[in-house]
């Protein structure tokens, strides 16, 4: 996930701006965890990292702008898994469409669960912003979509499932993870530290998309 825009208000060049970079976002940590999303201003923040309100502005517009930059140095430490993730995914897809659905959804849930647990109540004001695929996407311009990749996981068990259209139950997939993953975060966050919050939302993408026993091949 990442925001649709650059958080910062400039580009750190020098190893000085680096470290006051990093200074502010360690405090922003720090002040969550140790005293709450409703401490958490700019002005605390300046005064945790040791560095002048305008230090800060020159980088960050607002406090949002600061978490979204944790966010996406979290997920920048993520990027080079994206590869073999894909590649362990539509390898699970040549044999088992249950494996790769589990799989696609035990990924997408620990990614919000490491940024809901590292930015706590603060994560649930601004989750809704942040797009991962978009942001891989834009590091790895080659990258294929989950719209791109899955479509042809579904075709290899068509035989199996209940839908004509893969391009469209593809986007249904992703849609219905993303869409469940951020309205339990804004309804009872906590669910998605649960085992049994993934296991169920594995289970609903499977309904969705394997026929019934005894249920016949749709009609073309």
């Amino acid at each position: 996930m990442a925001s649709h825009h650059s958080p910062l208000r400039r580009s750190p060049t020098q190893s000085r701006a680096t470290a006051t970079l990093r200074a502010i976002r360690e405090a922003a940590l720090r002040i969550l965890k140790e005293e709450g999303h409703a401490r958490l201003t700019t002005n605390r923040i300046a005064e945790v990292a040791g560095v002048s309100i305008g230090s800060l502005y020159q980088y960050y517009t607002d406090k949002h702008a600061i978490a979204a930059d944790i966010c996406n140095a979290l997920l920048t430490s993520e990027l080079d898994e994206i590869k073999r993730l894909d590649r362990q995914a539509i390898a699970l897809a040549e044999n088992s469409l249950d494996a790769t659905l589990a799989f696609f959804v035990e990924e997408q849930v620990a990614r919000h669960r490491r940024l809901y647990l590292q930015l706590q109540d603060f994560y649930l004001e601004i989750h809704w912003k942040y797009d991962f695929e978009a942001y891989s996407r834009k590091r790895y311009p080659n990258k294929p979509s989950t719209a791109e990749w899955l479509p042809s996981a579904l075709g290899r068990h068509k035989d199996a499932l209940r839908v004509n259209n893969f391009a469209l139950a593809a986007q249904m997939v992703a849609n219905a993870l993303e869409g469940t993953i951020h309205a339990t975060l804004d309804r009872n966050p906590d669910l998605i530290l649960t085992q049994d919050f993934v296991n169920e939302l594995h289970a609903m993408l499977v309904r969705y998309l394997k026929k019934l026993p005894g249920e016949g091949i749709p009609n073309d």
